[in-house]
């Protein structure tokens, strides 16, 4: 009987190890999330403000632009869609057909192919630092959606 009672409780313990860990990993994905959101949230506010403000677009480095100030507005709000596709698909909000068929609909758009001509070697360069799969593999997503829709265009 003792053995049975020694079995059983080795058991339960070793369930609600396993319950807490699971709950853990959880937690700490949920505090992961609510992070980026509050960094895409404040890439929005630093974003919204050089787009009512143009001459505050210069501060994000690199060289002037030579684009008209409409333009300039236009790219800095196709960076915010941009970002937001891309937060929908690593949070898993969006999927990878949904997200194709997002980027397909974006890249139809002249801006939307300006944005990625200018912007693809930047987004590159942060997803290869990230090392991760699904971030890479956004960007294949992005690159395939591109190139069928300048091929439509």
């Amino acid at each position: 009987m003792d053995k049975i009672s020694t079995i059983a409780s080795l058991i339960i313990s070793t369930v609600s190890l396993a319950a807490v860990a699971a709950a853990l990993r959880f937690q700490s994905r949920q505090m992961k999330i609510a992070q980026d959101e509050s960094m895409r949230a404040q890439h929005r506010e630093l974003i919204a403000m050089s787009i009512n403000d143009i001459s505050l677009s210069q501060c994000w480095g690199g060289s002037a632009s030579q684009e008209s100030s409409e333009r300039e507005r236009q790219l800095m709000f196709a960076n915010l869609i941009f970002s937001w596709y891309y937060s929908s698909f690593i949070t898993e909000d969006a999927n990878e057909a949904q997200l194709e068929l997002n980027l397909r609909t974006f890249f139809s758009g002249d801006v939307g192919r300006q944005y990625w001509d200018q912007g693809r070697s930047g987004w590159a360069g942060l997803l290869e630092a990230a090392e991760s799969k699904k971030k890479a593999r956004f960007l294949a997503i992005a690159d395939r959606a591109y190139e069928s829709a300048a091929i439509n265009a």
